[in-house]
């Protein structure tokens, strides 16, 4: 039996609804929701005392569920003569108070401000089933009549899928007028499709359309020069926003039906693709960052534990493990959940507890549940711990070279008691820490190094640096940061000299006043570009030549696939250089982060090109490795001279 007309303009004649009701019968038809789903926000916007018309009732069971609620003083209005002299049998001995009347909506016959609700569920999107102006003018003359009908403080509640052409002509329309405009999102009501329309091909049940319901209630006042009727919008029963235009308004609801059309699709996905995340904003923030980004983890494999929510403490979400696809598919895996939704905290915003997180997302997780999940499964939020851990900023500016950055501490656990971590980010990759010192009573303790890679080049330089050979005594950093890395070697060998290379002097600043870089005359800071400076000394005969070059340079062009170094540090021409500033018996160590393994393979086959030993370290829990080469081949192996595994070549 189809029930659906041939084109969306027939929702708007009078003959198409005659046919529907007729074929039909007794059968109620709800669109957007029964009163059951609705009742909150109709019970909140409707009053028992209100003399409410209901325009377009069809043959829907909301108005006798309206009037077995206390809503007794109501008039049903609709088009057809069918449905109304149905409704009319069936409801004038259980509720001889309602009233039913064959009407035209467009061209009423009742008395001017007579009603103080005009109750319009679905009408008004069937009355504009398309953007042409034909539908326009209809809306309109539809307006005109309920702006004569209500008295001034009555309420117009729309009940709507607010399609882009519904949401221009509605809003404007009254805005216009001098109403006040409320736009509340319907949580519990949904659009379905019509259960008896045999085109379908999946039950009703699982057959739901991915936009949301609203409910827009406009309320009558005398229009009044210089004041601006009030704008508002809900995204729930507990929140609502006052807005400044008609333009934000209407962006709040795109904002609401693009999201549920995206958990939509994600919900009948059991395969999303690595890239799928959500970056959701707080709208009564003034901060231009996302307050939580929710990345979506498919498992390949079935499992019986189907959905579940992991919060990512502040501070943590640098972690391989929660940073990368690799890392998060790990845990995916470990916390064995057919769905896993990794959770990022925002770094510009406050969070009092783990409970608040799970309060405020708990109905946003539910719509990304896997499809076939009952609507009221209980979600598990999982953590590292009971804590979201605290972020606290220390320092912000911006840098020509760097962009925006951010000095910041962070408390974490270690071994159950609390350390506190400070810290440079790029915003530009905020993911990414480019340097980490521990705090100990206030102050920076040097003797400690916090980055996993810094802690495996000096674990490498250790295994082959002879400290009593004058040959091996000089260290070059290329890439001083905060100077972290710089401040360890020369804590750990004073007798060194250490040179650390930066192209901005703003770093340099910062290593000195928040990381307890101090410069002397075997720790000296070059400000300068890595690249002239390691030719320019490549080019001096008489120049230089260290026993230690060390590579860590972060890559600001995050589309090359490789985020450390950047691609003018791995031309061979400047690697050819690097070996001439080392002395016969130095080491080069380079920082490689590249998730790409052709352009790996490549870093390595053009490194051999210049090295006779290349070899490769990988750090557990981390995508960074530790390339380290050297021009001679070593005439006792790593294994024989100190008890350690070579490393794989």
């Amino acid at each position: 039996m189809n029930l659906l007309p041939k084109s969306t303009s027939e929702f708007s004649q009078q003959e198409y609804w005659e046919k529907f009701f007729k074929t039909r019968g007794k059968k109620a038809f709800e669109w957007y929701g029964t009163y059951q789903q609705l009742y909150s926000v109709l019970h909140k916007y409707i009053n028992p005392r209100d003399n409410i018309l209901v325009g377009g009732c069809g043959n829907s069971a909301l108005s006798a569920d309206l009037y077995n609620a206390g809503f007794t003083s109501m008039t049903n209005v609709d088009i057809s003569e069918t449905v109304i002299e149905q409704m009319t049998k069936q409801y004038e001995k259980t509720h001889p108070l309602m009233k039913f009347k064959a009407m035209d909506l467009l061209e009423m016959t009742l008395d001017a401000e007579t009603f103080s609700c005009f109750l319009d569920k679905g009408t008004l999107d069937a009355l504009m089933s398309d953007a042409n102006q034909e539908s326009v003018e209809r809306a309109e003359k539809m307006f005109k009549e309920i702006d004569r009908v209500l008295k001034v403080g009555g309420r117009y509640v729309c009940i709507s899928l607010l399609q882009e052409h519904i949401l221009q002509c509605l809003i404007s329309y009254f805005h216009n007028l001098g109403w006040m405009i409320r736009v509340c999102r319907c949580e519990e009501a949904e659009h379905q499709e019509d259960p008896t329309d045999s085109r379908q091909k999946k039950p009703a049940a699982s057959s739901r359309f991915p936009f949301p319901v609203f409910t827009v209630v406009c309320t009558k006042f005398k229009k009044m020069e210089r004041i601006t009727p009030l704008l508002e919008f809900c995204p729930d029963e507990k929140n609502i926003e006052r807005l400044s235009s008609v333009d934000q308004l209407k962006e709040r609801v795109r904002s609401v039906q693009h999201f549920a059309t995206l958990c939509h699709q994600i919900s009948h996905d059991e395969k999303t693709s690595q890239d799928v995340f959500i970056e959701l904003m707080d709208p009564k923030s003034l901060k231009k960052t996302p307050k939580y980004t929710l990345f979506i983890v498919d498992r390949q494999c079935k499992s019986a534990q189907k959905f579940a929510a992991f919060v990512v403490p502040q501070g943590r979400e640098t972690d391989w493990l929660f940073s990368s696809h690799e890392g998060r598919r790990q845990l995916a895996d470990s916390a064995k959940f057919q769905r896993l939704l990794v959770i990022h905290l925002g770094r510009d915003h406050q969070f009092d507890s783990l409970d608040s997180v799970q309060t405020e997302l708990a109905g946003i997780v539910s719509s990304l549940q896997p499809q076939g999940l009952p609507a009221n499964t209980q979600i598990p939020f999982l953590s590292l711990g009971a804590q979201v851990n605290q972020r606290k900023e220390i320092y912000r500016a911006a840098s020509e070279s760097t962009g925006d950055y951010v000095i910041e501490e962070v408390e974490e656990e270690n071994d159950g008691k609390p350390v506190i971590l400070r810290r440079l980010i790029f915003l530009s990759n905020p993911n990414v820490i480019q340097s980490e010192a521990r705090m100990k009573n206030g102050k920076v303790d040097l003797k400690h190094l916090a980055c996993q890679h810094h802690l495996v080049m000096v674990e490498e330089l250790r295994q082959h640096l002879d400290a009593k050979n004058p040959a091996l005594n000089s260290i070059l950093v290329l890439g001083l940061g905060g100077g972290a890395l710089c401040t360890y070697l020369h804590q750990a060998y004073p007798h060194f000299k250490v040179d650390g290379v930066e192209i901005d002097p703003i770093m340099l600043e910062l290593a000195e006043k928040y990381f307890g870089f101090k410069p002397n005359e075997n720790l000296r800071p070059h400000i300068a570009d890595g690249l002239a400076f390691v030719r320019d000394l490549a080019a001096t005969e008489s120049g230089e030549r260290y026993g230690c070059i060390m590579l860590d340079v972060d890559c600001k062009d995050r589309s090359l696939g490789i985020s450390c170094p950047p691609p003018s540090f791995l031309d061979s021409n400047f690697i050819g250089s690097v070996k001439q500033c080392l002395n016969p018996h130095g080491f080069f160590f380079m920082n490689l982060v590249c998730r790409d393994e052709t352009k790996r393979n490549n870093v390595m086959e053009m490194l051999r090109k210049s090295f006779e030993i290349v070899q490769m370290r990988k750090i557990k829990g981390e995508v960074n490795e530790i390339i380290r080469c050297h021009p001679l081949a070593l005439s006792t192996p790593a294994k024989a001279r100190n008890g350690r595994k070579p490393l794989k070549k």
